[in-house]
């Protein structure tokens, strides 16, 4: 596959291709200068622009306006450079692009505060993670099944599934807890043979989903996960 950048741009060009879950290698010219990015089922994993790799040649690349880019589709690499999702990427990379700009209207201002708050909701996502001995996966979904912050372990898990699984589940669960009279919802456990999912209120709006391994100890869990949203509700 080839084409333009009049066409598609380029961050459009890596969401199409991470929404649709694939391993590729794009490679894009700009006039002398050449990038090459990775995708492995759908998450970005590594990129060269010129003395530039990771982060910093995605950035780099978002800006080019002209050009050309063709799609090798199943092409991996063995180099792993880029740990931030998709949506965190362009998100970082519109707010240095608008920041290089150096627009100060107030509409570019919201935008910024937008993505800054996307960026700090997807590292604190991040570091929790890292940081946990029993909560494998987790994501920040909206009542409404938006998700605005996923970072789950099974490669190629939809994550517009997540949310609207997590939104049915919430709505199930206030409603039954309602129903038998059981105070105000707090949390709802599912268990399964691989694992289990975890589901509690970040406030109105929003939730929050743990996902666990079969092997955990459940009431170590439930306590991370009740840490996590604490810190979480804070932010979103």
């Amino acid at each position: 596959m080839q084409g333009d950048l009049k066409h598609m741009g380029v961050a459009d060009l890596i969401q199409h291709n991470c929404e649709d879950r694939k391993t590729a290698r794009i490679q894009i010219l700009n006039n002398d200068d050449q990038a090459t990015i990775f995708l492995d089922e759908g998450t970005v994993v590594h990129a060269i622009c010129g003395e530039k790799t990771g982060e910093d040649a995605i950035y780099q690349v978002l800006g080019w306006r002209e050009g050309t880019f063709s799609l090798d589709m199943d092409v991996t690499t063995s180099e792993k450079t880029i740990e931030r999702s998709c949506n965190g990427l362009l998100l970082k990379g519109a707010q240095i692009l608008d920041e290089s700009k150096g627009t100060t209207d107030e509409s570019t201002n919201k935008k910024e505060k937008t993505m800054k708050k996307g960026e700090i909701i997807s590292q604190t996502l991040q570091e929790l993670l890292q940081q946990s001995t029993d909560v494998q996966g987790a994501a920040i979904v909206g009542t409404d099944g938006l998700v605005y912050s996923a970072n789950v372990p099974e490669k190629g898990l939809d994550e517009n599934l997540v949310g609207a699984a997590s939104a049915a589940i919430l709505g199930l669960s206030r409603r039954s807890v309602n129903q038998l009279k059981r105070g105000t919802f707090a949390q709802t456990l599912i268990q399964g043979d691989d694992g289990n999912i975890i589901v509690t209120g970040l406030g109105d709006q929003t939730l929050f989903v743990g996902l666990t391994p079969k092997e955990v100890n459940l009431g170590m869990a439930f306590a991370e996960v009740r840490d996590f949203a604490s810190k979480l509700s804070g932010i979103v």
